[in-house]
């Protein structure tokens, strides 16, 4: 008797239910599946709609061939319909007869109205590379050279007139501290470059800068340098000096001259790390340039790894010994990733099955500082998402991750792994918004326990 074709589904790599997804916005929905069955998926096997709203035109979509125990993708487009609600649709396998088979799998979405903030102008932009001087070049003391970033466009404006690239903290290295920006369209990509001077003292050392609208208000991605400054190499000796004669006077040697003044950072002194979690920096040169699930082509730990970064300093505090780059490695292992190199919620549970995952909960949510509040009194820091650049419109490239140590008044201390140094800083201080409250600030939280 012929083996029988089975599938299973595994997991949702894209749009969790729920999802509030604008009315009338086309998305794309994946699945993981396996083919958990004895027979090979072939040319002809399919997944078939089969209840719920379509949201597609699509009813009947190939299946990829796959043979037994092996895990595949299926992707659909779907859009949102044009009114607001819950909506599912139902998938199952068919074999190539016409036959289901397997397990029924769904997408499930919130349709809600667009938000006001859609229309409104975002300025936003992305790091694409280091065009010259990565991380960690060796620069001799005293010396210039060139930084150059190349960056994106990522918002809905023209970078013009009174756009610039404005040092933000750590050592500017220049006496310029704004930077021209070229015009730019949206979606376009340009070099941004300073010029700059290495201090004259060995050691590594580091700048930030951001991009600035016309309003002094920064936004989007940050663009940082660092180098390793190095002693020049020393000369030969030079020949012993002659004997002076008995009656000739020897002019006195000028004074050497004092060495310039090393350009003082302009971070303040952090306050003491918190003992409830190991604060670890996503910009450690031990790890900020390996990249995300270690998949070749996706961001590196030091651009990208903020939520993972910061799993890691919780990993700490349930007695985890474990860094960014070997959780990095665990995660690949024990699938902590999703979607390529996208971190899971639930990512420190798939590591450390006995670390339990809780809940996630967004803003607006009238429970959310109680709940976070809560796991504070009982000794546990919170991951928490904020908007990295809080002056101007939130959009998706702005999400950043922190831990909250510590409630401080009408304020959170924070471990933020895109601190170059240990230490706690203000959530308010950084993240802030203009005039706004605690409540503001905070967009999303992880609650896990033991």
């Amino acid at each position: 008797m012929p083996a029988k074709p089975n599938g299973r589904f595994v997991s949702d790599v894209t749009i969790p239910d729920d999802m509030p997804i604008p009315m009338g916005q086309t998305f794309t929905k994946t699945w993981l599946v396996q083919n958990n069955g004895r027979a090979p998926w072939t040319p002809g096997f399919a997944v078939v709609f089969i209840n719920g709203e379509a949201m597609t035109t699509q009813r009947r979509v190939p299946l990829p061939s796959a043979v037994p125990g092996q895990h595949v993708q299926i992707s659909l487009e779907l859009t949102a319909p044009n009114r607001p609600g819950v909506f599912y649709c139902d998938w199952r396998f068919q074999d190539d007869k016409g036959v289901f088979f397997g397990d029924v799998f769904h997408a499930r979405i919130v349709a809600v109205q667009p938000p006001p903030s859609a229309a409104q102008p975002v300025n936003a932009s992305y790091f694409v590379a280091d065009i010259t001087m990565p991380d960690d070049t060796p620069v001799i003391a005293g010396t210039t050279f060139t930084k150059t970033w190349r960056a994106k466009n990522s918002g809905n404006q023209v970078w013009g007139p009174g756009y610039v690239l404005g040092f933000e903290e750590g050592t500017p290295m220049t006496s310029t501290l704004t930077i021209p920006v070229p015009t730019t369209p949206p979606g376009a990509e340009v070099n941004l470059s300073v010029n700059l001077k290495a201090p004259t003292a060995p050691g590594v050392i580091w700048g930030d800068w951001k991009l600035r609208d016309p309003s002094g208000r920064s936004f989007g991605a940050k663009f940082w340098l660092r180098i390793v400054v190095t002693q020049p190499v020393q000369a030969p000796a030079a020949p012993a000096a002659p004997i002076t004669p008995v009656g000739v006077v020897t002019p006195a040697a000028p004074s050497p001259a004092a060495p310039a003044p090393v350009p003082v950072p302009l971070t303040p002194a952090p306050l003491p790390s918190s003992p409830l979690a190991p604060f670890y920096s996503q910009r450690d040169p031990r790890w900020s340039n390996i990249p995300l699930a270690n998949m070749g082509g996706a961001p590196s730990i030091g651009r990208w790894g903020c939520m993972m970064t910061t799993l890691t300093m919780l990993a700490g505090h349930f007695g985890k010994n474990t860094t960014p780059d070997q959780f990095n490695r665990d995660m690949v292992a024990r699938g902590g990733f999703t979607n390529g190199f996208f971190t899971r919620w639930d990512a420190l549970n798939k590591v450390y099955p006995d670390i339990a995952f809780i809940d996630k909960i967004d803003a607006p949510a009238s429970a959310l500082l109680s709940r976070i509040d809560a796991s504070l009194q009982a000794g546990t820091p919170v991951p928490v998402m904020v908007d990295l650049t809080p002056q101007t419109a939130y959009s998706d490239v702005d999400q950043h991750w922190v831990l909250v140590v510590a409630r401080q008044g009408n304020d959170y201390l924070i471990h933020d792994p895109a601190n170059q140094t240990p230490g706690v800083s203000s959530l308010l201080g950084r993240y802030g918004k203009p005039g706004g409250s605690l409540a503001d600030a905070v967009r999303s939280s992880l609650f896990y326990r033991r």
